[in-house]
């Protein structure tokens, strides 16, 4: 009886692992993020930003250069009021304050200081220049 239930524990988390593993194949979907969410770089999914220091305070298209001359995949993060919208060009304004490493190894960048007006509700489906 043992190893049937030993059996039935070892198939039951295989099961859990296939599940988990074709969720994270699946693109994310969501409207308004779905372009930077799903971009793919060559960074870690996490840890330290080593070019962060070169791209701190630079305009968006700067920042960008920077990091694409590198082989990176950049996407940005802009703050307006209650959203955080994606942007897979660079904003046409602003500085970015922030650098981080997105679940597929894309860089992010936070750029603050866009004032373009839009809202939370009015965001495209997959993000700005996505």
């Amino acid at each position: 009886m043992k190893s049937v239930t030993r059996d039935h524990r070892w198939w039951s988390l295989l099961a859990i692992a296939i599940l988990a593993a074709a969720c994270a194949a699946v693109p994310n979907t969501d409207h308004g993020s779905a372009g930077c969410q799903n971009a793919r770089g060559i960074g870690p999914s996490e840890g330290d930003v080593p070019i962060a220091p070169l791209l701190m305070g630079k305009s968006p298209v700067e920042a960008a250069s920077i990091a694409v001359e590198q082989g990176h995949t950049v996407v940005f993060n802009v703050p307006i009021p209650g959203y955080g919208e994606c942007w897979c060009a660079p904003p046409p304004e602003g500085t970015v304050a922030q650098a981080w490493w997105g679940q597929r190894g894309a860089l992010w960048l936070l750029v603050e200081g866009v004032d373009e007006g839009h809202t939370a509700q009015g965001q495209p489906a997959n993000g700005w220049g996505c």
